[in-house]
C-alpha cells in the first residue's frame, strides 16, 4: 500500500463528527430524481467510471425520442448535447 493511501485511510478514520458532517454536506447530490432539464442541471460523470472515461446517461432528444449519451466532462457534453438535440437526461 502506498504511502498517501496509508495517510488517507488515516485521516478518514480520524476524523470528528463535525468533519464527518460536513463531508457529507459538501458530498450530498441535491439535485432532484427522474427527468431533468440540461438547462437546470448537467449530469455529471461518476468518479468509478474513471476508467471507463465516461458515465452513461440515459437522454430525451427535442422529438421525444430517447437515447444514451457518455459524459465526462460536464461542460462541454452540455454544448455537444445542444448541437444534437438532447433536451433532458435521466437522474436515477
Amino acid at each position: 500500500m502506498t504511502e498517501m493511501l496509508k495517510k488517507l485511510r488515516e485521516h478518514l478514520k480520524n476524523r470528528t463528527p463535525e468533519q464527518i458532517e460536513a463531508d457529507k454536506k459538501f458530498f450530498k447530490d441535491d439535485r432532484p430524481k427522474g427527468w431533468l432539464s440540461i438547462e437546470d442541471h448537467l449530469p455529471m460523470m461518476l468518479a468509478v467510471d474513471i476508467m471507463v472515461g465516461c458515465t452513461k446517461f440515459k437522454v430525451k432528444y427535442k422529438d421525444g425520442t430517447e437515447g444514451e449519451t457518455c459524459v465526462s466532462d460536464h461542460n462541454i457534453w452540455y454544448y455537444e448535447a445542444k448541437e444534437s438535440g438532447i433536451t433532458h437526461w435521466f437522474n436515477k
